[in-house]
């Protein structure tokens, strides 16, 4: 192997997914009893007003003071001029509300306070640039060589409406009152703000938190949080980007285990969208199809905007079964709207229930005969004047075990005979362990629709979302019990430069993959026309001839493979071709010779990569390989580790995967096989940090009837910056 593979010196990584962490204890952030405002005002219409007002006469919290060194008195309550002339016990939290300037001389002063916790709501730091950053960087430093954690900078606040504690600037956070089993944690205030404003709705959360900037304290350290609090089934959340990618995936897998989903909001989608979010919060965006992939491997659901965040997570909050609700009864008084659901209940992958023998027989007894008495079940407007219909049919729906939830559809409001169904249809339902999915698709929001919210039952204003979330839940529910693998790796990578230098030469390459299991074919360097000549003809089959050129990655693109030579002239042709004045020395590279290389029968050609993401850490990409690869882009991406049901899941939607498995008669690969080459790929490359990138293209598999081995026909290896 060569030296300068073993003498290289690593690059840090981000740390591995399986890496462990340690999560902020944060009870008495969410629950304080002593509680003080920096920046208090007395001032109507000033966030140091709305703040403390809401801390102080909005909240349960056992005491609260107001610190502002130009008034002796704030809203009636003596001032102090700093945290540490405030009697008695350390304070819990501390909120700071001043220039970002001021800053760090308010958290010294929490500092020596003693206490807790500190919520920087200020603005003006690692958000606006570099001085920003070198000011956010010294409160840091301040805070953690007191034991203080910080939440922040450029935070809303939080607000903890299941006990009352609103450590929040907004001057209507008072109004956010409808506690529930809902837990949302945003980097961006306001659309935190508009999903808060879904309670008017019937959404029920039971904590909110806005981290910011989140130098400290991020996301994961409040999913942590409500996770461990079991008033809360199902979190929500805002992401414009990720400080702690591999944390974030530990605390996914974490959710999942509990049983709690995560319904996930990630903004950066488009360059347009990172550039946003890095401005506005200084977080990462990151590559959002790596982003996708992680996500699903986790159990993330992925939705793509406020509406269906605030819907599908309500709808999640209600439901005591996930894997029933794919097990769909379409329920309405209007035909086009049953026959509409009915639809998109196929498009989604989702079922149409199949109705008992008893259900049916209800049906058919007491449903009108000009209505549809099967699934989807359509009464008619007789539903308005038959005052028992709705009891005795949806009833006995509820009751069939075959159905797991009914959609609920509203085409629009009918005065009194509106509120009758809807009231009735929540109060026969209740009683079943059926979910009752309300949908009301009217812009006119009667009497009815008020019933819906005032159940807490957040209605959808569309068919197709409530299908679409139906279909999320469903297929959540599907991969709730899987989980990724152990996995050796090493525990020491953190975020670093992340730009590659140059590759090993293809031996180098070779020696380190081939100890991993990875099957290279035989081969034979050659420095002359002569010498390839004699190499062809002892391979005794055809053979490859490939130019070897240091810093040369992609040879097919430049003229420097050379397939089925079969005798010394073609290899004398091959050779000069590549290696004479006219080959890959007209691009400046300097070629040392060529391998002559075996031919290996056809197969199924796939790439197989690995590289650090920024954000999530080592990632393996699978999928088309050879000279196919960036024609099709059909690949996937899973975080490391991964085991084999979450390989075969994210590969079997793949394009080639039809290939793999068999098409058209032709016998499968080996998919063991496969699964072992792309998993050694991946232990070989964490447990080389000098390793930047790793690709095997094309991982040639061979089909069962043929061996069904796979053997690598070409393997770059980037080295990191020194």
């Amino acid at each position: 192997m060569s030296s300068e593979l073993t003498d290289h010196r690593a690059r840090p990584r981000p740390a591995a997914a399986d890496a462990t962490f340690q999560y902020a204890d944060i009870e008495t952030l969410v629950r304080p009893r002593r509680v003080a405002v920096i920046g208090a005002s007395n001032r109507p219409g000033s966030m140091g007003n709305s703040t403390y007002v809401n801390v102080r006469r909005h909240s349960d919290i056992e005491a609260v003071f107001p610190v502002n060194p130009g008034s002796p008195q704030v809203c009636g309550d003596d001032s102090y001029p700093n945290v540490s002339s405030i009697p008695g016990p350390p304070m819990d939290v501390v909120i700071i509300l001043v220039a970002a300037e001021h800053v760090l001389d308010a958290v010294t002063d929490c500092a020596t306070a003693g206490v807790r916790h500190v919520i920087v709501l200020s603005s003006g730091f690692s958000e606006v640039g570099v001085e920003g950053v070198a000011m956010q960087e010294a409160i840091l430093r301040t805070a953690r060589a007191a034991g203080m954690t910080l939440y922040g900078p450029n935070s809303p606040g939080l607000a903890n409406i299941a006990d009352k504690v609103l450590l929040s600037m907004s001057p209507v956070a008072h109004e956010d009152v409808v506690s529930g089993p809902v837990g949302l944690v945003t980097q961006g205030g306001g659309i935190g703000r508009a999903i808060m404003q879904w309670m008017d709705l019937g959404l029920g959360i039971g904590l909110w938190a806005s981290p910011g900037n989140a130098v400290d304290l991020d996301i994961a350290d409040f999913i942590h949080q409500m996770l461990l609090d079991d008033r809360i089934t199902v979190i929500a959340a805002v992401v414009e980007g990720f400080s702690n990618g591999a944390k974030f995936i530990d605390v996914a897998k974490k959710a999942r285990a509990a049983g709690k989903p995560i319904v996930l909001m990630k903004i950066g989608r488009s360059a347009y969208g990172q550039m946003s979010a890095a401005s506005h919060t200084a977080s990462i965006a990151g590559d959002d199809e790596v982003a996708d992939a992680v996500f699903e491997q986790f159990g993330v659901i992925r939705v793509n905007d406020v509406n269906e965040l605030a819907e599908t997570a309500a709808l999640f909050s209600r439901i005591t079964d996930p894997a029933r609700v794919g097990d769909i009864c379409v329920y309405s008084f209007s035909g086009g709207t049953s026959s509409h659901a009915a639809d998109l209940v196929g498009a989604q992958g989702l079922r149409l229930a199949e109705f008992s023998p008893r259900t049916k027989a209800v049906l058919d007894e007491h449903g009108p005969s000009f209505g549809f008495v099967d699934n989807p079940v359509d009464l008619t407007t007789r539903v308005f004047t038959d005052s028992e219909l709705n009891r005795k049919i949806l009833g006995e729906i509820a009751a069939d075990p075959a159905v797991g939830s009914i959609l609920f559809a509203m085409p629009a409001d009918y005065a009194d005979s509106t509120i009758s169904v809807v009231s009735e249809a929540i109060e026969i339902v209740s009683g079943s362990d059926t979910l009752l999915v309300p949908v009301w698709m009217s812009p006119r929001h009667g009497g009815g629709f008020r019933v819906m919210v005032d159940a807490g039952m957040v209605p959808f204003a569309s068919v197709s979302a409530a299908v679409q979330a139906l279909g999320r839940i469903s297929r959540w529910a599907k991969g709730a019990k899987a989980d990724a693998g152990p996995a050796p790796h090493p525990q020491d990578r953190q975020d670093g430069d992340s730009s590659p230098v140059r590759a090993l030469d293809y031996e180098s390459s070779r020696a380190l993959l081939e100890p991993a299991g990875i099957r290279f074919p035989r081969e034979v360097f050659a420095d002359s026309a002569p010498a390839a000549a004699e190499a062809v003809v002892a391979m005794d089959r055809p053979a490859a001839v490939k130019v070897v050129a240091d810093g040369l990655l992609h040879k097919t693109e430049v003229g420097g493979v050379r397939l089925n030579v079969r005798s010394r002239e073609e290899a004398v042709d091959a050779y000069e071709s590549m290696c004479g004045p006219a080959g890959v020395a007209r691009l400046g590279v300097v070629p040392s010779g060529v391998t002559v290389q075996e031919m290996i029968e056809d197969g199924v050609d796939v790439l197989v990569g690995v590289h650090d993401d920024p954000i999530f850490g080592p990632v393996l990409t699978f999928g088309t390989g050879g000279i196919y690869t960036e024609l099709e882009r059909d690949v996937m991406h899973l975080s490391i580790p991964f085991d084999r049901q979450s390989f075969d899941t994210a590969a079997s939607k793949l394009r080639i995967w039809r290939r793999l498995t068999g098409v058209r008669g032709e016998a499968s690969v080996d998919l063991d096989a496969v699964f072992a080459a792309a998993h050694s790929v991946a232990t070989a490359y964490v447990a080389n940090p000098q390793v930047s990138e790793m690709e095997i293209n094309p991982l040639r598999a061979l089909r069962v009837d043929r061996g069904g081995e796979t053997v690598a026909l070409d393997a770059v290896i980037v080295l990191a910056r020194p």
